[in-house]
């Protein structure tokens, strides 16, 4: 015991300095990035970490955390920028546009619209920007969705198209014509979501038959359909005396 104990004694006098700088080279490592909206954004402006920007944004999106408007505005901003600037990864957009949706806040409207329209966008990026348009968009948004919703190819895409659909509430009778041919959809799942999105929409149920729900939404299905048949369908006057 006599002879080791020096022996232990000098390598641990050894490691001390290797442990000190690990333990200090963890600590710039740390994944705390605080727990207040000025935090996040903080990170979000300035951390050369891309996970940890990837946290704060997906934290800015939380709208119990803001104790006043002045803060939830900068936040907004910081992700509108953040987003138009098109920097960080595919990823941490997807998260940018998912908090801009939850803050559901019509300043983020256009930003949002234009990964909305831009055909060349990431699938995954696309499906974000649907489901956030029904949350930052106007009623007029709808028929930009119920387009998406018969034209993109991918179903996920179709799904949130519907989805944000949905969140916008248009108690326009044209989209509840569309939302009822979807549930004839070949594809079960678009079936399933238009028929979920008339019920959050229209606050009824009649069940889950087209025929029904063409029962139920009579009257407005026949209002919508007035504009159009007095449009084209109009009789020709005759022209008056010359």
């Amino acid at each position: 015991m006599d002879v080791e104990s020096p022996r232990k004694s000098r390598r641990q006098g050894r490691l001390r300095p290797l442990v000190t700088a690990l333990v200090i080279a963890c600590a710039g490592c740390s994944t705390y990035i605080g727990t207040t909206p000025r935090s996040f954004l903080r990170h979000a402006k300035s951390n050369p970490d891309p996970n940890l920007r990837y946290i704060a944004y997906a934290r800015l999106g939380e709208s119990e955390r803001y104790d006043d408007d002045e803060e939830k505005s900068e936040a907004i901003r910081t992700l509108v920028t953040k987003l138009e600037e098109g920097r960080e990864p595919m990823a941490t957009r997807m998260v940018i546009i998912r908090s801009l949706g939850r803050l559901g806040d019509p300043r983020a409207r256009n930003a949002v619209a234009k990964v909305v329209n831009n055909a060349n966008a990431e699938p995954m990026l696309r499906v974000e920007a649907y489901r956030a348009l029904g949350r930052v968009g106007s009623s007029e948004d709808a028929m930009t969705l119920v387009r998406i919703m018969n034209t993109d190819q991918l179903e996920d895409c179709r799904i949130a198209a519907i989805e944000g659909i949905a969140a916008l509430k248009s108690r326009d009778p044209r989209i509840y014509d569309v939302l009822i041919e979807g549930m004839e959809n070949e594809d079960p799942a678009i079936r399933l979501q238009s028929y979920r999105a008339l019920k959050y929409i229209t606050e009824k149920d009649p069940g889950n038959r087209p025929e029904d729900w063409r029962r139920a939404l009579k009257p407005e299905l026949q209002q919508a359909a007035k504009p159009a048949v007095a449009a084209g369908n109009a009789p020709a006057q005759s022209p008056g005396p010359r």
